[in-house]
């Protein structure tokens, strides 16, 4: 054994990696210095070399002090374990105080290749600070890298948003020293370093007794000085009325000190008054929502494994792209990030999102506990900023440089939140919403949780395509559908399913308890227009919507289209104005001539409207106490079609626009138990509508309403125990069990017809009709009914059973 002392010999690595008590030296001839061998037990760890962070050696607390050795050592650690090939490094337990870069903004900063584990008892807690934005976890431009176990807690509790800056009498002179001049006062030094993030994008607020509206400000190196300055100017202004923030004149090694100047000629100050000034100093990004936990930007590869985090002033976990970019040219698929892996966390408290997924492809998030973002400790007092949702799924790609893949426009680029799945969360109690879809494309939404009412509930925008919802459990909040969503399997209690800008929407398998399925499917659907047959213009009273070279098209299910029109073909929209249009049998082409204005009733309408399929639907409560009127099902459509719905101690509406003109609306299978039911503009097939206990006066199914006179056609019903409004209706081979039938007065003038039916027990009650045959019962079978009829009804080759011998 040859003993020395280390500091003597100069060929072996001291700095990056100073060699510990025991340890065996190896030459690397990369560095032509001696440095640890690489433990050889480390070779039998499943994940290769593994080093356990030596707290000593780096020069690491672990009692929540020395926040800015203590981030130096963990990184020191981990950039030494990389470079000795090691792929896995453990941080012991203990609690880890955190400092960040001043100029980074980050404090731990991961390394391609590595797995930073946290071992069990690790906590890692940041400083309390002001800086808008910060990065606890940093992994930029990373690939093949995880962090797994451990606590990350921010400084949301103590967080600053704004600091206060006193002022004595006296000036500046022009190359930067101080003087005594009284017609000024000056701020007491501002250091950058004690506030680099907020300091970034400084506004100093107007103070009250001071009439300047412009104030100078002074910045230096190191020591304020004529020597040191290294820029000044003097137009700032003060905030809210100037919002914009001013900058530095170098990075923060070069430029770090700053001293305001006011003007106070005009309105001199006292000492008095001098010595109380205390100046509102904050960021031009005052909301500070940009603390993350762990932020994934441009990375590869990702994997963040039960990771305990909250009280972020930001998101817990947030992904994105890598860097802004001059020139879109220099951007690449890669920049973005892929194959991240979220799973087995508890985000929690933090003061904007859970997860924020601002751009990264081939994303999973599953298993985790997202709950109470937005909320303070005590689970009710709102303290954070908005979105405040578990998950936002958020690029915010248009208002970037990156050519972006965007199917819906037909615009070719670069894949962003692209191929999303998110399952097997339970995402609870959340400030303003649980998830969002602002622009992620092809999202799947399977077998998650989500409890706890907000505004924003579970959503994803129209526009954005192949996004499913399968196999979800929605507890006390509301599921919104949009676009051509697909939802399937959903089971709700006391929460609700929206329809909201559906445009091909597919909806089935859902079972709600104590809620609402409700909504409209309206798109595209613009009704009977005026026409002007000289110019060949068609005019609605609102807006359309569209613009030129929309598909269209023309049906006439009850008047007739204008001669010189084809309703088999396709029109595009010319000549628009917000209210009108002309129509061409090709994109831009000359406006088709018409020769009359038709026949009224026939209607407009985009080429794909009408398109949403709902099946297989359970909306219920256990028992209802009244008949107050509750439309739990309640639907708007144009076209739509209906399948296997059934309906439980609530009402059921589904109706068209008023005077609607369009495709009929498709029900088959409509189960109405112990409710009423409002209908129109309806084929209706395989109804039933039965109660027991007592009816709702007036009637309670309602066969077309006072708003809609278009006909309804349906066969093959049960109505029992129940009161029947018929109004413009053909109903054909029906079962009525000890059923009324009667027809409100405002459906006095349509013709409502019965045939090849059979009416049990039922009352006819009709006396007041003033039309003729306004109601007309043919060929039906009749056991024990009553009637109270005049000659206005009229009853054709039905059979009495009565008076059958």
């Amino acid at each position: 054994m040859i003993k020395a002392n280390l500091g003597d010999l100069d060929d072996i690595d001291l700095t990056t990696a100073p060699p510990s008590d025991q340890d065996v030296l190896t030459y690397d001839g990369n560095q032509s210095k001696w440095v640890p061998r690489l433990p050889q037990a480390a070779a039998s760890n499943s994940d290769g070399y593994s080093y356990v962070i030596d707290l000593n050696r780096w020069g690491i607390a672990n009692d929540g002090t020395a926040s800015e050795a203590t981030t130096k050592g963990i990184n020191d650690a981990i950039a030494w374990a990389q470079s000795q090939g090691y792929n896995h490094v453990v941080l012991p337990g203990g609690t880890y105080l955190l400092k960040f870069d001043p100029t980074t903004l980050s404090c731990i900063v991961m390394k391609s290749g590595l797995h930073f584990e946290m071992a069990e008892g690790c906590l890692l807690q940041l400083e309390t600070n002001s800086s808008p934005y910060y990065r606890m976890i940093d992994v930029t431009g990373v690939e093949n890298a995880k962090v797994s176990g451990g606590t990350l807690i921010g400084d949301k509790r103590t967080h600053l948003y704004r600091i206060s800056v006193g002022f004595v009498r006296g000036g500046v002179n022009p190359d930067g020293s101080l003087n005594n001049d009284p017609n000024f006062i000056r701020s007491n030094v501002i250091d950058r370093y004690e506030h680099p993030g907020l300091l970034r994008k400084f506004r100093l607020w107007s103070i009250s007794g001071i009439s300047a509206t412009q104030y100078s400000f002074y910045q230096y190196k190191d020591t304020v000085s004529g020597s040191t300055l290294v820029g000044f100017r003097n137009n700032g202004g003060f905030a809210p009325a100037s919002p914009t923030g001013r900058g530095w004149f170098g990075p923060i090694d070069a430029v770090n000190k700053m001293v305001f100047v006011i003007d106070i000629t005009s309105l001199p100050l006292s000492d008095a008054q001098i010595a109380q000034i205390q100046a509102k100093v904050d960021s031009q990004d005052y909301t500070h929502e940009w603390g993350e936990g762990i932020e994934i930007k441009g990375s590869n590869q990702i994997d963040i494994d039960h990771v305990e985090i909250s009280e972020c002033t930001g998101d817990a976990v947030a992904t994105g792209w890598l860097q802004y970019q001059l020139n879109p040219a220099d951007y690449t698929q890669e920049q973005m990030g892929s194959r991240i892996f979220v799973h087995d966390c508890d985000l929690h408290h933090c003061r904007r999102q859970g997860i924020t997924l601002g751009g990264s492809d081939d994303i999973y998030i599953f298993n985790n506990h997202i709950h109470h973002i937005g909320f303070a400790a005590d689970g009710t007092t709102v303290d954070g900023t908005p979105p405040m949702f578990g998950i936002d799924i958020e690029s915010m790609w248009s208002q970037t440089n990156i050519p972006t893949w965007r199917p819906e426009l037909n615009q070719q680029g670069f894949e962003l939140n692209t191929r999303i799945y998110i399952y097997h969360n339970s995402i609870h109690h959340n400030a303003r919403g649980h998830f969002i879809n602002a622009d992620g494309i092809n999202v799947v939404v399977e077998a998650n949780t989500f409890e706890g009412g907000n505004v924003g509930g579970i959503s994803s925008y129209r526009n954005n395509m192949y996004v499913k919802y399968l196999n979800n459990t929605f507890i006390g909040c509301e599921l919104v559908v949009e676009g051509d969503n697909f939802v399937h399997g959903a089971v709700c209690n006391n929460g609700n399913i929206k329809l909201l800008d559906v445009e091909g929407a597919f909806i089935s398998d859902c079972h709600i308890t104590n809620g609402n399925f409700y909504g409209s499917s309206v798109y595209g659907y613009f009704g009977t227009p005026a026409v002007d047959v000289a110019t060949g213009t068609f005019s609605y009273s609102l807006p359309h919507g569209m613009g030129n070279g929309a598909q269209i098209t023309f049906e006439q299910w009850l008047g007739k289209v204008p001669s010189g029109i084809n309703p088999d073909k396709l029109y595009y929209t010319v000549n628009i104005t917000p209210t009108s249009f002309q129509v061409s049998e090709t994109k831009g082409g000359t406006p088709a001539a018409i020769t009359d204005a038709g026949q009224a009733g026939f209607n407009i309408s985009r080429y794909d409207y009408g398109r949403c399929y709902i099946a297989n639907i359970t909306v219920e409560r256990e028992w209802r106490n009244d008949n107050a009127l509750t439309f739990n099902f309640s639907l708007l459509l144009t076209g739509g079609v209906l399948k296997n719905i059934t309906v439980k101690n609530y009402e059921a509406s589904i109706q068209a626009p008023k005077n609607y003109a369009g495709r009929p609306i498709t029900v088959e299978g409509l189960t109405v138990i112990e409710g009423g039911a409002n209908l129109d503009a309806c084929n209706l097939s395989n109804g039933k509508f039965i109660r027991i206990k007592t009816g709702i006066m007036g009637g309670d199914i309602n066969l077309t309403t006072s708003q809609n006179t278009r006909r309804i056609y349906a066969e093959d019903c049960l109505f029992q125990n129940v009161g029947v409004n018929f109004g413009n209706v053909v109903l054909h081979n029906s079962t009525f069990l000890n059923a009324l039938i009667q027809k409100p007065t405002a459906q006095n003038s349509l013709v409502s017809v019965i045939s090849n039916s059979y009416l049990e027990n039922t009352k006819i009650y009709l006396h007041w009709l003033t039309v003729n045959k306004a109601m007309i019962i043919a060929k039906c079978v009749f056991d024990r009914v009553t009637t109270d009829i005049n000659a206005n009804t009229k009853l054709v080759d039905n059979l009495d059973l009565n008076s059958v011998t």
